[in-house]
């Protein structure tokens, strides 16, 4: 087993943090190791506010999701007064697991295991049979200490983050840089019109990279290089998000130029594709006319869950008569992840080669990749 400070070195520490062009890649073990992999969801799943749904999948009172955070069973449901939740999802007796699939409008919560049963808001209701076959009183315990143990939950929109750690600055704050970038956009509009999942069989890390850069466009994505090219992207690196953003991209090449847009925008505000991603899991693709979310969830250090939601404008671009442009949206990023996945999953294969060593960035291109790269190596090595 490769421990983190095998693997971060400090020569790797001291070439991450380069210039770009003199930087170098971070080592294999980072992609393959499951140490590496619980470092980081220490460090970057539990100690940061991190997606983990959409407020439109739990839309009615009692409606409640499973999710996995950083490893973690999580539960997010809607209260009785319409709030949103988080709790980890163990039942406090046995540590089952509570929820195992989407519920809707539930009174309450049950354990299958021996039915204890808990509020909306997290507290014990109901212990059956726990003093006896007809006695559900339970005086060897503290009810009020044997909830389900909450975690921080905030909203950004209809963006439903958790905070594991309790320790995040408020939501608000952390995505205001995003707020102010996107302030054109009345966000309010957007409709949750589609979701999709994908299975890779390589490090979260690499889905992420791979979305940070346009740089393989051309040769990846003959088919998305039409519409957005190579050579109209610009990188971008901020405190709070890094990525890429097109200034030509061209909605009728793609195929739904009839899509209800975004209104107030200005003609070349209309050709911009913006494509930030929010350390740790949450990639954004917003353009005129929609917005898709792109999350990855960790599940071993060589496979990741990944999400696609899309968001559409207002309600009546959820209409049978958009039903062929939200078709060919969906289609397109379909088919660029699955071109995606391909590539992906053959940098995994590499990671597992002697061939491969102090790898460099491109200083045009990667940018945006190196210093993801560094984040993640100076997160973990300063809890070390």
């Amino acid at each position: 087993m490769a421990r983190v400070g095998d693997i971060l070195t400090p020569a790797a520490i001291e070439a991450i943090n380069r210039p770009t062009a003199e930087a170098i890649c971070l080592p294999n073990a980072a992609y393959t190791s499951p140490e590496f992999l619980e470092a980081e969801r220490t460090a970057l799943f539990r100690e940061r506010w991190t997606f983990a749904a959409l407020g439109a999948q739990i839309p009615d009172p009692g409606d409640a999701l499973p999710v996995t955070v950083s490893g973690l069973p999580i539960l997010v449901l809607r209260d009785q007064k319409g709030g949103i939740r988080a709790f980890h999802n163990v039942c406090r007796h046995r540590g089952t697991q509570l929820v195992t699939e989407p519920q809707k409008r539930r009174p309450k919560l049950v354990c299958r295991y021996h039915s204890w049963t808990y509020e909306l808001d997290g507290r014990l209701a109901l212990t059956p049979c726990f003093n006896g076959p007809e006695d559900h009183s339970s005086p060897s315990i503290d009810r009020s200490r044997m909830g389900i143990e909450p975690v921080r939950a905030e909203t950004w929109n209809d963006l439903v983050f958790v905070n594991i750690s309790g320790n995040a600055p408020p939501l608000v704050e952390h995505m205001k840089p995003l707020t102010k970038r996107w302030a054109k956009y009345d966000l309010a509009q957007l409709r949750h019109g589609y979701s999709c999942e994908f299975d890779l069989a390589a490090n979260w890390k690499l889905a992420v990279e791979n979305f940070l850069e346009s740089y393989h466009l051309p040769f990846a994505h003959p088919t998305l290089n039409t519409t957005s090219r190579m050579e109209a992207h610009l990188s971008v690196v901020e405190d709070l998000f890094l990525g890429q953003a097109s200034t030509n991209y061209v909605p009728g090449t793609a195929g739904h130029s009839d899509l209800p847009r975004f209104p107030g925008l200005s003609e070349a505000e209309q050709r911009v594709a913006d494509y930030p991603t929010v350390l740790p899991n949450l990639m954004f693709g917003l353009h005129p006319d929609y917005l898709f979310l792109f999350s990855v969830e960790p599940v071993a250090p060589e496979r990741t869950k990944e999400t696609f939601h899309f968001y559409f404008v207002g309600q009546r671009a959820l209409s049978s008569e958009f039903a062929p442009a939200r078709g060919k949206v969906v289609e397109l990023w379909t088919k660029t992840n699955l071109e995606d996945i391909g590539v992906v999953q053959g940098m995994q294969v590499g990671r597992r080669s002697p061939g491969y060593h102090d790898a460099h960035f491109s200083p045009y291109h990667e940018t945006t990749t190196h210093e993801f790269q560094r984040r993640v190596a100076n997160a973990l090595a300063n809890r070390a």
